[in-house]
């Protein structure tokens, strides 16, 4: 039986497993946190580590533990700087993880964070104004012309807690659309790789498709709600102020949504990040509000299946984040999370999936990049499907082994020698 899944503002992802044993690298030392909400002990994940005055960063994964590569004569006194939005950052020196290893890594408090504003201020702007002061402010923030991005996708399908079914990766080209007017931003893949971890046991073939052109439509910037208009946005939506937060030195409001009437169909939920100085969206994290209607959700990710299966969705969650440069915001990373249930009809027993993807922008440059409409990457496509016209052994080099767990950043920093190479 074959399943496939449609990307809808999800992008749906895997990674993959791997043929051959990574190399030994040398002349580094690796620090090993677990970051902690010192409030509750709750592990925050996706926070950002970076040696101070260095390009060399990491995110902690979702259990919020990270490592971190660095020279070994990095001095000790050379500051690890951990922030996550919300907290207070902290600076740790290099010193301070001697003896942190994989199996007992050094232990992070982070403080939640309130910030004080203006009352004035905040009494005069409530969730709604906000959140439309910062799309009226679109032109003004963000790349009115297009940009060229290179960037580093993976995508991951899992069975159960183990076993991963589906692992691809790519670094593709974008020519990525201004953020005004109606253009489509374009993509093609430079470099590929994936594997399939089917076998006789498997009797659901699952294949995800559109995953890159999902992780683009989820900028929710440029594609607002899936497409509405401000106005659209206002009669289908309640926005609701909710806080403050700081990340990276900025501060934000935290405006929640939530849809005003259920009965408009399956919407989303979740809060998004709007810089107080400049009123840009610096941050989106949503979910599809599916709650009591899982089925048919499902209807909405399922482009096809077998006769007699039934699927259910359990879990559809988005991020995506935009990064400031000159004092333009650009489009820097996203994240989807899909859950579902598969089962006979009349049957007891169900499987469950999770597909997983990811997408961070590692380089950016004026004007756009020519990608001939033959080569551009289709909603249609299935990337599993495609990979391997893409696969070049020697770009990898010693990064032989594609590691589901690990930090996107880390695979990023092992290939960023051959992206640096490449000719522009």
């Amino acid at each position: 039986m074959k399943t496939c899944i449609k990307t809808f503002v999800a992008a749906v992802a895997a990674m993959f497993l791997a043929l051959s044993a990574a190399g030994q690298e040398t002349g580094v030392i690796t620090l090993h946190g677990h970051v902690l909400d010192s409030s509750n002990s709750e592990s925050l994940f996706f926070t950002s580590v970076s040696l101070s005055g260095s390009k060399i960063s990491n995110v902690s994964n979702a259990d919020g533990v990270f490592s971190l590569k660095i020279p070994e004569d990095t001095p000790a006194d050379a500051k690890i700087v951990i922030s996550h939005l919300g907290f207070l950052t902290r600076n740790l020196t290099v010193a301070e993880f001697a003896g942190s290893t994989q199996e007992k890594p050094l232990v992070i408090l982070l403080a939640p964070m309130t910030i004080q504003l203006d009352p004035a201020r905040i009494s005069a702007m409530d969730g709604q104004a906000i959140f439309r002061a910062a799309f009226y402010k679109i032109r003004d923030n963000y790349p009115t012309e297009r940009v060229g991005m290179t960037a580093f996708y993976r995508e991951m399908i899992r069975k159960g807690t183990a076993k991963y079914l589906v692992l691809n990766e790519a670094v593709i080209d974008i020519d990525k659309a201004p953020y005004v007017g109606i253009a489509p931003d374009r993509v093609g893949i430079y470099k590929g790789r994936g594997s399939l971890n089917y076998d006789s046991s498997d009797t659901l073939l699952i294949k995800l498709q559109g995953g890159i052109n999902t992780a683009l439509n989820i900028d929710m910037v440029k594609n607002p709600f899936v497409g509405l208009s401000i106005d659209e946005m206002m009669t289908m939506y309640s926005f609701e102020l909710t806080g403050t937060a700081i990340y990276d030195g900025r501060s934000f409001y935290a405006v929640s949504f939530t849809p005003l009437n259920r009965e408009d169909g399956i919407l989303f939920k979740g809060t998004v990040y709007i810089e107080t100085e400049s009123m840009a969206i610096g941050r989106v994290e949503f979910s599809l509000d599916f709650e009591g209607r899982a089925e048919d959700a499902a209807r909405i990710f399922i482009v096809k299946r077998s006769q007699g299966m039934r699927f259910t969705v359990n879990r559809a969650d988005y991020v995506v984040s935009y990064r400031c440069v000159d004092d333009k915001w650009y489009y820097d990373y996203c994240r989807v999370d899909l859950g579902f249930n598969a089962r006979k009809q009349h049957s007891l027993f169900r499987s469950n999936f999770t597909v997983t993807a990811e997408m961070a922008v590692t380089d950016h440059k004026e004007g756009g990049i020519a990608i001939d409409p033959a080569d551009r990457v289709k909603f249609k496509d299935i990337l599993s499907d495609q990979v391997s016209a893409f696969a070049d052994d020697n770009f990898w080099e010693d990064y032989n082994i594609i590691e589901p767990d690990q930090s996107i950043d880390v695979v990023i920093r092992r290939i960023v020698r051959q992206l640096n190479r490449r000719e522009r």
